[in-house]
Parts: C-alpha cells; sequence; structure tokens
C-alpha cells in the first residue's frame, strides 16, 4: 500500500509564538514529527503544509531527504478559523499526487510518537479495513466533569460521582480521547466527500500516555522538556 504523510504547521500560533519550529530537545517541533515518517520504509512520501518558506528552510536543513515535499499555503489557507481537515478536503488533488492511496495526517503538537507507533497504526489500517486515528485514556474519569452557571457547578451526567458518592476511582469507566498523533485514511474518502470528520467509521489505536503528550502552550512545552531531559523520552 502507498502512503503519504501529511504534516501541517501553520506559523501563527498564539498561545505560544513560533510553536512548531522551538527547539525541543535540541531540534524544532516540526523535525520531532517529520523524522519517523521520513525514516519510515512504509511511508512513500512525507508533505509539510506551511504558510512559512522559513519554516520549510528549516525543516530541509534537518531533513535532506527526497521523501520531503511542500505544499505552500497562503496565508488565508493558514488562518485561527481554518480547520486542517475542510482545507484537505478542498485541496487534496493539489496537496497530493494522483497515485496516492492512504494518507497519514500526523500533528506536530504531538512530537513523541515513534515509527513503531506508526507501523502499528498502518498494521491495524491494514488489518481491520478501516480508517484509524489514534488515542489515549484520560488520566482522570470524565465522569467528574462540571459546568460553571455564574458561581454554581453543574454535573454534565446525570450518574456523577460527585452527585451519587461513588468517586472510588476504580469503579469509574475508562475513556479516552483523540490526541492528534496519527490519522489514517484512504484518500478516496477525500476525493469522494463521503465523510464529514476524520473519525467515521474509524477504529482507535490507544497509544500510551507519555507518547500522547500535546504541546499547547508554555507549560505542556516544558513538561516535554523535561521527559526528554530525564531520558524519560529518547
Amino acid at each position: 500500500m502507498k502512503y503519504t504523510a501529511f504534516i501541517p504547521a501553520r506559523s501563527g500560533s498564539k498561545r505560544l509564538p513560533g510553536k512548531n519550529i522551538k527547539l525541543l530537545g535540541g531540534k524544532p517541533l516540526i523535525v520531532w514529527t517529520l523524522e519517523p515518517f521520513i525514516l519510515s520504509d512504509r511511508v512513500n512520501e512525507v508533505i509539510l503544509s506551511t504558510d512559512s518558506m522559513e519554516y520549510w528552510d528549516i525543516a530541509r536543513n534537518y531533513i535532506p531527504s527526497n521523501k520531503l515535499r511542500l505544499d505552500y499555503r497562503e496565508p488565508e489557507q493558514a488562518g485561527d478559523s481554518v480547520k486542517i481537515f475542510d482545507y484537505l478536503k478542498e485541496h487534496n488533488r493539489k496537496i497530493f499526487s494522483d497515485d496516492c492511496e492512504h494518507f497519514i495526517l500526523a500533528l506536530p503538537t504531538a512530537p513523541f510518537r515513534n515509527i513503531d507507533h506508526i507501523d502499528e497504526s498502518m498494521d491495524l489500517f491494514e488489518s481491520q479495513n478501516k480508517a484509524v486515528f489514534s488515542a489515549v485514556k484520560y488520566s482522570f474519569s470524565t465522569k467528574f466533569a462540571f459546568s460553571l452557571i455564574g458561581k454554581k457547578w453543574k454535573p454534565i451526567f446525570e450518574d456523577s460521582p460527585m452527585i451519587t458518592g461513588n468517586t472510588r476511582s476504580q469503579d469509574q469507566i475508562k475513556t479516552y480521547h483523540p490526541n492528534g498523533a496519527i490519522y489514517i485514511r484512504s484518500i478516496d474518502d477525500l476525493r469522494s466527500g463521503r465523510i464529514m470528520t476524520l473519525y467515521k467509521n474509524a477504529v482507535p489505536y490507544i497509544m500510551d500516555e507519555l507518547s500522547s503528550v500535546d504541546i499547547d502552550n508554555e507549560i505542556d512545552f516544558f513538561f516535554a522538556e523535561s521527559l526528554i531531559k530525564n531520558n524519560i523520552i529518547k
């Protein structure tokens, strides 16, 4: 099967300016995501999609591979309100070559996925013949979730442990959420217009908590750096 990896990295991060090229463990954040896909023998092409030629030059400097290709986005295609899934649906024929069979979307904010994760998710995709998205278990039970109305709290779930008193962690159901590391689908799904979400008819590939670290702000970045400095992530 032919796979093309697609890594979107816009330049306009507000919560952590310059996030996608900020040095993490001595190399830019985007390089952490690009490298394992470049090194994977099962990935035929790796596309960096960005609105910044500076980002492209940095990527090429760290990864001088013929597998790496640029998808340049105009500024209006990389704004805060632009969903990457919508961009893929609208521009997939420009982005992917005609012989592309399957694409892998990988967000650069999840830097710790590795070749094993990529291979295992592709194995799942091929064995189940279904789209795949990576996910991780919530570290705290979602049954405790509540909203605030003024200064009053309101439980999200009617059987909330905050109401029933059943607060034992062993009694809570395990819940999971997507981690943004890996999405695999057939390119035909994009081109046919059959799907409105990357999760439709897809199966989850469960990753561990440390490999699922997502960098959204300065605290996340500090935590990721501490994992590297302490040789927990290599």
